[in-house]
């Protein structure tokens, strides 16, 4: 659905099912909140994305980080060993893009209806204890609109150090999966968990609605008359 909502023909056509059925089934569908999840994604597809960072960036930022000491080199006294602090660069990227994402996905449109307090997705996350629920349920929807792995750039393969070419080790950041990590643990993944339900909701009303396309574009024509 995310692609028929981004598509540039929206054209009817009585013969074949085009993009705009998809958009049609999916209006007609129930689960709304899963509908605005699909919207949200296709939003997110649309605008400009916040700037990853690349594997020399990250070194770069290590470089100018406090060494990490790695043990000592040589027998008892000897020199200590110190080692850049990739891990912490990194960390210190994703929470970069955390706030960029934040900053991005507050200015799409099917927002705040997901973050309606009353209506939306908040009222669930609230109901379950989670804390605090809007900046989690925030950074969720956050990684639903933009799951790939920064490392790999979601193609689960280690890039070659220097060069934008990838080798034949998987990433380790993401163990070759091309996702990055559900934020905020348990929690996010109980949320996660909640979003796919609506979603696979949607999913499953929007095929069963599609059945119903043709005829209504028939009707719609004229080409048959409308069921009293």
């Amino acid at each position: 659905m995310t692609s028929a909502a981004s598509s540039s023909d929206l054209s009817v056509n009585l013969e074949r099912r085009g993009d705009v059925d998809l958009l049609i089934a999916a209006g007609k569908a129930p689960a709304p909140l899963g509908r605005l999840v699909y919207q949200l994604m296709t939003e997110w597809d649309g605008t400009a994305k916040p700037q990853r960072m690349t594997p020399d960036d990250i070194r770069r930022l290590a470089e100018s980080m406090p060494r990490v000491l790695m043990g000592k080199k040589g027998r008892k006294g000897g020199r200590p060993v110190e080692s850049l602090d990739i891990p912490g660069a990194r960390a210190l990227a994703e929470q970069h893009l955390a706030v960029e994402r934040r900053r991005i996905l507050g200015r799409l449109k099917s927002l705040p209806a997901l973050m309606d307090p009353h209506a939306g997705l908040l009222p669930w996350v609230v109901a379950k204890g989670i804390a605090p629920p809007a900046e989690k349920l925030l950074d969720v929807l956050a990684w639903w609109a933009d799951r790939n792995c920064t490392a790999c750039q979601g193609t689960m393969w280690q890039l070659v150090p220097g060069t934008n070419y990838q080798s034949k080790t998987p990433c380790k950041a993401c163990h070759g999966t091309g996702r990055r990590l559900i934020p905020h643990g348990e929690d996010g993944r109980e949320i996660s968990a909640h979003i796919e339900q609506q979603v696979d909701h949607a999913r499953r009303g929007a095929r069963v609605a599609l059945k119903g396309v043709h005829r209504m574009k028939l009707q719609a024509a004229g080409k048959v008359p409308v069921s009293q």
